[in-house]
């Protein structure tokens, strides 16, 4: 039988802006067939007999937030594992921007966000944010943002030491000045990266510097032109057949104008006597006017061409000085050409021009990579001066977070437990940042690594908060921590499993209270055994362990008014219940409504 916890608590007004889960929908995993609940703002209680179930609920909820899991959580007869979870995400949460960022949010999908995880037989698992595939990385980075859980399963962030310094900047309020020194960080490696560019290019050019001058000054003395090639060829040309050109010269001005044949007289003489005869016909038909100032044009023509090949004639003369001038400058330029893979003079040229440019920069290199060395300087001290005062600062609210977290374990039963916030500066011999003779290691956050340590008891060292073993001590220490973060974490459902291990009576009462006063600003989830938690639930659901046919599963069902009296009796008087129980429990409840 599928039982579903659906309530929406309609006279409580939520004081939740902030994410906020609202469905979880888990299918075959462990003993769970098929489950579906919503939860709502407030304090949500889930309460059962030992063994019923519930941390398997919370299980599910860790498998869809990234956490490590086995096939073994795969329902025996199931080829698979399915958890879905429906978040409500305000449009400026960071787990809104990381999906966004990564293409897995449209304008259809509004303040839903919804993740799911399918986990195979093989062990592989699909990831789905928004119904898209997602990575598992990013399904765990998102889920950072959103939740946290406490006691017997590990996605707490506050036991991930790498959080510890945001959390403690959340704390005093140093996230502006922090972004102050990561912006200064990332001014510094521009500059950097610049100046090893620069000294790179130097570097490179310095080693060819003296074959780019001696290559510069070859081709500056060589005095190339462009098109002189081309002259000197046509020059050559000339010299080598200066005889053939005369002889070709004097025969053609001969033949138009001085023939020393008798029998074949000059051309022009000939046009002569055909000037005049054409000169009679004009005088016979005066139309022939045209055909004679053609003719005469033309005969001018030619006497012009005749004195230019006479004078072309007459210049025509071999020069073998000037042929051997020729020869070296045009082996001259063949050389060039082959030495410097050029086909044209153009080509070396432009060469020249480049190696004339690479030896300018190189000067200009050298006055820039002076220039960003003093902006680097200029850089390491402001910087340095923003990483002191923000480590200053972190070490003040460090003791102040101290204070106000053993204030609260001292009221949750743990009078004897020292907190300590230890903030430790990463000390490096090439460190950028420099204090009372130190160097400290500078990186986007600063020159600080934080640390939460704890020591549970009189006469313990103090240890990392992962080395803490009772889930009962991890769920109080959350919730003092919590309790104190409580204006600042972004963070804004919380989970706690076992909370109330190792603790009765009045620290129960301070439990309970604490938890009820962080879901006025925190939605909570928590599975309590102890009476005094639960009478305070804004909405209570109860998980039991059935047999169903032949197969045991779990269920959960939300308690009626009236039911809850019952519950919290059997939780005061085991599975007997008494009047007095139930005067009690009842008792227990209207009190809480009215705190």
């Amino acid at each position: 039988m599928l039982s579903i916890f659906v309530y929406s608590c309609l006279n409580l007004k939520s004081k939740i802006q902030k994410a906020m889960l609202q469905e979880l929908d888990i299918r075959n995993y462990a003993l769970i067939n098929k489950l579906e609940l919503d939860f709502s703002s407030g304090l949500n209680i889930l309460t059962g007999e030992t063994g019923a179930g519930k941390s398997i609920i919370i299980g599910a909820v860790g498998m869809v937030l990234g956490e490590r899991v086995s096939a073994d959580v795969i329902r025996t007869g199931a080829s698979s594992a399915l958890v879905r979870v429906t978040f409500d995400i305000p449009d400026d949460s960071r787990a809104n921007v990381i999906v966004s960022e990564a293409a897995l949010k449209g304008e259809e999908d509004g303040d839903v966000l919804l993740f799911s995880r399918e986990l195979s037989e093989s062990g592989r698992s699909k990831c789905k944010i928004n119904d898209l595939s997602s990575t598992l990385s990013t399904l765990r980075e998102v889920g950072d943002h959103l939740i946290d859980i406490h006691g017997q399963h590990e996605h707490q962030t506050l036991f991930r030491q790498e959080k510890h310094l945001g959390i403690l900047d959340s704390f005093g309020g140093l996230k502006e000045r922090r972004q102050k020194v990561t912006g200064a960080y990332e001014h510094l490696q521009k500059l950097r990266t610049e100046y090893e560019r620069l000294v790179g290019i130097r570097d490179e050019k310095l080693h060819q510097k003296d074959l780019m001058e001696f290559q510069f000054k070859e081709l500056e003395d060589a005095e190339l032109k462009e098109g002189e090639e081309e002259k000197l060829l046509r020059e050559r040309q000339i010299l080598n057949n200066a005889e053939l050109i005369y002889d070709l010269s004097n025969s053609i001005y001969n033949c138009l104008y001085n023939s020393e044949e008798p029998t074949l007289p000059p051309v022009l003489d000939v046009l002569k006597s055909v000037k005049a005869d054409l000169a009679k016909l004009h005088e016979i038909d005066p139309q022939l006017d045209e055909v004679q100032s053609r003719f005469e044009s033309s005969m001018y023509e030619l006497e012009d061409i005749a004195e230019y090949i006479r004078d072309y004639r007459d210049g025509a003369e071999f020069d073998p000085r000037r042929l051997a001038e020729i020869e070296g400058r045009l082996d001259l330029i063949y050389n060039l050409k082959r030495k410097y893979s050029a086909n044209a003079i153009a080509e070396i040229l432009s060469y020249r021009d480049e190696i004339a440019r690479q030896l300018e920069d190189l000067s200009l290199s050298s006055a820039r990579i002076d220039d960003v060395r003093r902006e680097i300087q200029k850089a390491v001290d402001r910087a340095c001066k923003l990483a002191l005062r923000l480590s200053r600062e972190r070490a003040s609210h460090a003791k102040k977070l101290k204070s106000l977290v053993e204030r609260e374990l001292n009221n949750l039963g743990m009078e004897k437990t020292v907190f300590e916030v230890q903030v430790l500066r990463k000390e490096a011999k090439d460190g950028v940042i420099e204090d009372g003779g130190k160097r400290f290691r500078f990186d986007p956050e600063g020159i600080d690594s934080v640390e939460f340590l704890l020591s549970p008891n009189v006469g313990e060292e103090l240890r990392p908060l992962t080395r803490i073993a009772s889930g009962g001590e991890i769920s109080r220490i959350m919730l003092a921590v919590k309790t104190v973060l409580a204006r600042t974490d972004e963070v804004s459902t919380m989970i706690f499993d076992e909370i109330d291990a190792g603790i009765g009576g009045r620290i129960a009462e301070v439990v309970g209270r604490k938890l009820k006063e962080l879901a006025k600003t925190r939605q909570v989830i928590c599975i309590t055994h102890l009476p005094q938690i639960a009478s305070l639930a804004d909405c209570h659901c109860r998980v039991e362990k059935k047999v169903v046919g032949d197969r045991t599963v779990v269920e959960v069902r939300r308690l009626s008014d009236e039911e809850r009296v019952n519950e919290i009796a059997r939780m005061l008087a085991g599975e007997k219940i008494t009047d007095v129980a139930v005067a009690h429990a009842r008792e227990m409840i209207e009190q809480a409504k009215e705190e």
